[in-house]
């Protein structure tokens, strides 16, 4: 049975798996009630159930390794029908730098890649997929690929339709183009930094097997748009003076005041151009939109221009004059959550649970990819790609 990948999983949602079957892939990927709770137990009992799962046959090793074209069909946020195309494959693993034919985005948290690297020391398996871009169109292709056999098919997590074809890359030589038109240019990550730069300490560990060169890989192509991203929205608890925040922003952006979360809500939603933030607080709202020469004095000077005209920069650089703290210094207190549904996010603080909400516009997938080029990073938590890949469709071991 399929899950989500370990960090969109609630305690609820997990209990919810675990209870609809034995085999749930939810045991191997978060083993604990939440990654914080996994203790050393928690990770040998993980790799105990794969181990389980080869010996009886519940999972099956293919013989050589195969090239998987995946398919997933969903409702965007228009609510008009997607399919979102991609393939699973082993990637070699590199490290970052000029040259490298991997290029992260984004910055990553600590605690998440040393839940990931407890997971997969003891487990010695890639349970869930790094997601990579790669450029060009690679329609035809998938096409061919996918019209010479019949897929698996399931219902996923979130009601997403799930297709997989398994193809023997030794025999079928359409594979073998689309590995070499996708490995021609380097690829960008999109999701899963944490699981690449998790992968690389596993490798570089004493003791660890052959096969931990690599890790496995989901690759789409950034020109078929089929993904959809989406933005990490900022909420902040424990903001007494809504005031001051209101009136602090006004100085900062061009504010334009919102009557109804609602409006805000929808205007953001409806937004084509990029330099504008939403604000709600338990005092009202505004539409703050960014003038770039007066950001100057907030951006990091050693940052490329790429990452400075983006709006979550800009929203991250401005924080601590908003809220009296740095983005970095509202996560260490634990007064900053994010989420990628803008109406949750006003709802939280209209329920008196947080105090403060900024919404943010997806980042263009061309601008995730001039950052990576320019070999720069965006803030932690700047892009959130759907759908999200189900875990338990291919598992890659490393022994």
């Amino acid at each position: 049975m399929l899950c989500p990948p370990y960090d969109v999983i609630t305690p609820s949602e997990r209990e919810r798996l675990l209870a609809r079957d034995p085999h749930n892939a939810v045991r191997l990927e978060l083993p604990a009630s939440t990654p914080a709770a996994a203790t050393a137990d928690d990770f040998a009992r993980a790799a105990r159930t794969l181990q389980g799962w080869i010996s009886d046959g519940t999972l099956i090793r293919d013989e050589r390794p195969m090239l998987y074209v995946y398919e997933q069909h969903f409702a965007a946020g228009d609510r008009t029908p997607r399919v979102a195309r991609s393939f699973f494959c082993e990637l070699r693993l590199e490290e970052y730098g000029p040259g490298s034919g991997v290029r992260p985005h984004e910055h990553t948290l600590g605690p998440a890649k040393e839940h990931r690297f407890q997971l997969l020391s003891a487990t010695r398996a890639h349970l869930s997929p790094v997601l990579l871009l790669y450029e060009g169109d690679s329609a035809a292709l998938l096409d061919e690929l996918t019209a010479a056999a019949r897929p698996e098919e399931a219902l996923g997590p979130d009601g997403v339709g799930q297709r997989l074809w398994a193809i023997d890359p030794v025999l079928v030589p359409a594979a073998r183009d689309l590995i070499a038109f996708a490995g021609a240019r380097p690829l960008t990550i999109a999701d899963g930094h944490h699981r690449y730069e998790t992968a690389l300490r596993y490798r570089d560990s004493p003791g660890t097997p052959a096969g931990a060169d690599h890790v496995l890989a989901l690759l789409f192509s950034a020109a078929s748009g089929g993904l959809e991203l989406e933005p990490w929205h900022r909420v902040i608890a424990n903001v007494p003076d809504h005031a001051t925040v209101l009136k602090t922003a006004g100085e900062l952006f061009d504010a334009a005041p919102i009557a109804s979360a609602n409006e805000l809500v929808g205007t953001i939603a409806g937004s084509k151009q990029a330099g504008i933030v939403g604000l709600w607080t338990r005092g009202g709202g505004s539409m703050l939109r960014i003038d770039q020469a007066r950001m100057e004095a907030y951006l990091p000077a050693n940052a490329s221009e790429e990452v400075r005209r983006l709006d979550v920069s800009v929203l991250s650089g401005t924080l601590r004059r908003m809220i009296g703290a740095s983005e970095a210094e509202l996560t260490a207190q634990g007064r900053l959550t994010y989420t990628h549904d803008a109406r949750e996010a006003v709802r939280r603080v209209e329920q008196s649970e947080a105090d403060v909400c900024f919404l943010l516009r997806p980042t263009p997938v061309g601008q995730v990819l001039a950052v990576a080029a320019a070999t720069d990073f965006m803030p932690p938590k700047s892009t959130y790609f759907h759908p999200k890949a189900a875990t338990g469709l291919v598992f890659d071991p490393t022994f």
